[in-house]
């Protein structure tokens, strides 16, 4: 079955927002990395130098030396295949899971390597033990792995779905957590939804629907696609019981890299999709750890180095620059954006229900023309999306996205 129910808005509660967030070129982004600049930083991109791009929340352009180290493994590794050879890479997985806990709140033994988010939000889907008449709360904007999986699943289990609608105006996160409180029954076994949609950009108050989600006895799944490589991130605070990432969005790292944290105390509720060979493994203990949902069979060994290194890449800028750095491009975007004629933002202004995602509606305009024109004229790079019917360019600026680009982008549109 599936449901509608009434929502409000939403807002972020990973890590707290900067109170005052640098200008890209202030001495405390610059001093992250001597140098820094969104020029210095584009520079170390594969990036053509002619293409102004603002899609990072689909694909963020690779660090030229993510993809060197990436090609020079994989020249060393079809050299030498042999058994031998590829004993170095369990012990290379080992070491970055227990970075990427690090780096997220959490341990080495929540971490699953996988390919990418979309195949760790379906392990966390799939993998539930649930029976008919089940409730799954989701929202609208669920990814189409977990919204579109879910469906699926439903169908042949009859589960009870209900979906909330997501208001794009919102205005108070308290309205978004009574909405969930409202929704979350004593029959609910699983919450799942996106940190920040990747349709309007709006961003949930994790937290607080984690907490009514632990009091239902919920299985609460983050979608963190959106998030992970630019914001600050502690799945302790936040207090998911599984949370999904791609190495190939905000990280600037390799394609097909992806990260399935699973809390320690509630891995034995959450199957694995499937179990091969463990090629990973060091020891087969750690099958009683989050390891058990990356036995996939034979994997790309030579990306490890290749997420390591952007992991090297982003780390000589500084967590708390990045995040500081992408909200002010954000924000200088946002506003751009809102003084062009005819232009309207989609999505909550609050800077707690924000980030870097950022889609505009031009009610009356040929959108996808408008969009067309932005790549044919300047080679700007963007994404087309659609809410309540409504057709939206998205626009998902970084850290490499200087003012004059934007400013640029600003014109074009004003000039129609």
């Amino acid at each position: 079955m599936l449901h509608g129910a009434t929502l409000a808005p939403f807002a972020l509660s990973a890590a707290p927002a900067l109170s005052t967030a640098p200008s890209l070129s202030s001495p405390m982004v610059q001093a992250a990395k001597p140098g820094f600049t969104p020029a210095a930083l584009r520079a170390q991109l594969l990036l053509a130098p002619d293409i102004r791009y603002f899609n990072a929340a689909n694909i963020g352009p690779s660090f030229r030396k993510v993809a060197d180290v990436q090609a020079r493994g994989n020249a060393a590794f079809q050299d030498n295949p042999s058994r031998e050879f590829r004993e170095r890479y369990p012990l290379i997985a080992d070491r970055l899971r227990a970075r990427l806990a690090a780096r997220i709140g959490a341990r080495a033994e929540e971490i699953a390597l996988v390919r990418n988010a979309s195949e760790a939000n379906s392990v966390a889907v799939l993998g539930l033990d649930l029976k008919r008449g089940d409730r799954v709360v989701l929202t609208a904007h669920n990814h189409q792995s977990t919204l579109d999986t879910w469906r699926l699943r439903a169908r042949r289990e009859g589960l009870e779905l209900v979906v909330l609608p997501v208001p794009v105006e919102a205005t108070s996160p308290q309205q978004i957590v009574d909405a969930f409180a409202a929704a979350i029954t004593p029959g609910t076994r699983a919450v799942f939804l996106s940190h920040i949609t990747n349709v309007t950009g709006l961003a949930y108050p994790i937290a607080d629907i984690a907490a009514l989600a632990r009091k239902a006895g919920a299985w609460l799944h983050v979608d963190g696609a959106q998030t992970f490589g630019w914001l600050r991130l502690d799945m302790t605070a936040l207090g998911v019981d599984s949370y999904s990432a791609s190495t190939h969005k905000w990280l600037l790292g390799p394609l097909e890299g992806g990260v399935l944290y699973v809390k320690r105390d509630r891995q034995a509720e959450l199957n694995p999709l499937m179990l091969s060979h463990g090629y990973w493994l060091t020891d087969p203990k750690n099958l009683e750890t989050a390891q058990k949902y990356e036995i996939l069979g034979q994997r790309d060994d030579p990306k490890l180095e290749a997420i390591e290194t952007a992991l090297d890449m982003m780390d000589g800028i500084g967590e708390t620059m990045i995040e500081g750095g992408v909200r002010h491009v954000a924000r200088t975007m946002r506003t751009a954006l809102s003084r062009v004629p005819g232009a309207r933002i989609v999505g909550a202004a609050h800077p707690d229900l924000s980030g870097p995602v950022i889609t505009v509606a031009f009610p009356g305009k040929d959108v996808t023309a408008m969009r067309a024109r932005l790549w044919s004229s300047a080679k700007i790079a963007t994404a087309q999306n659609e809410a309540d019917g409504q057709p939206l360019i998205r626009f998902s600026p970084h850290l490499y996205n200087s003012e004059d680009e934007i400013a640029l982008v600003a014109d074009l549109l004003t000039r129609g």
